[in-house]
């Protein structure tokens, strides 16, 4: 494992930590929450669409159906895991709001919502915990692929700021779940430590795995990365941005939030580019001097 990667992998695991033990992100309100929300859901379909995805396709031999068939997959697998555990209900820690949408819907009136039961945190728990490790094996294929491109220091960055920004807030939100079923804290600190552990067991496992490819290793990593955006664009398009959608307030904020996060994965990619033409102009030089 890179030096890089390890400390990226340190990293999250620390947001994640500090996300699931900090009252404050708890705290934070409706519309702090719902800014940060929308941000990510930006990075995430950035991330998706113009880093994960053309960098499977590479991988993959720019073969564009296994590509996309592949994203799809990865779409339907996270779009199964959302609606078996939903594992992305971020209002658990935005105090419990249920949107300000205009459908009038009963939750939308002030009705009381429904007590979740002692174990909720359970399911919440093990859905995000198998999302964390294909995030973890994301982040191994994408430091891989990158750097075998030359992307050097950008290697795998993209990959790992839309890891980094979601993590935290699942985090917490199995801690809101946990302190909503009066877990004790020594549970709470157990179980937060766990999934932060989570990424980085990931990425090791898929590490350890690709010598078993053989001279397969293109196809393995071109499948995490086309799967991984395919899941990246669910969480974005499917159930982070419809949470900010339908305000009827902030329409402006959250909109350029989402901008600034959809510009943010842009721009990484730019810088990634960019550093891709010196490596290969650096390489061709050297060539053309007989080194």
């Amino acid at each position: 494992m890179s030096a890089s990667l390890t400390a990226a992998l340190a990293v999250i695991a620390a947001a994640a930590f500090a996300g699931g033990s900090s009252v404050a992100l708890l705290s934070l309100g409706h519309r702090p929450m719902q800014v940060i929300v929308s941000l990510t859901g930006g990075v995430l379909l950035g991330v998706g669409m113009l880093h994960l995805l053309p960098h499977a396709w590479l991988e993959l031999g720019r073969d564009l159906d296994a590509t996309m068939g592949w994203v799809l997959g990865g779409f339907f697998v996270m779009f199964v895991l959302e609606r078996a555990f939903h594992v992305h209900a971020h209002h658990t820690a935005d105090g419990g709001c249920n949107h300000d949408h205009e459908s009038g819907h009963p939750a939308d009136r002030g009705l009381p919502q429904r007590r979740r039961g002692r174990w909720a945190w359970c399911g919440a728990f093990a859905g995000l915990a198998l999302h964390s490790l294909a995030d973890g094996a994301t982040l191994a294929a994408s430091v891989r692929a990158d750097a075998a491109h030359g992307a050097g220091m950008y290697a795998g960055l993209a990959t790992f700021l839309a890891i980094l920004l979601h993590k935290p807030l699942d985090a917490g939100i199995i801690a809101a779940l946990m302190l909503e079923a009066d877990a004790p804290p020594r549970l709470r600190t157990i179980v937060n430590a766990a999934y932060a552990a989570v990424v980085p067991l990931g990425a090791a496992a898929f590490l350890a795995s690709l010598p078993f490819a053989g001279g397969r290793e293109n196809m393995v990593l071109g499948v995490a990365m086309a799967m991984a955006a395919g899941a990246f664009i669910c969480i974005a398009a499917a159930d982070l941005l419809p949470e900010v959608q339908f305000h009827s307030h902030d329409r402006v904020l959250l909109t350029t939030a989402l901008v600034m996060g959809i510009a943010l994965a842009w721009g990484i990619t730019v810088l990634e580019k960019s550093t891709r033409g010196h490596a290969a102009h650096a390489h061709a030089a050297a060539e053309s001097r007989g080194e």
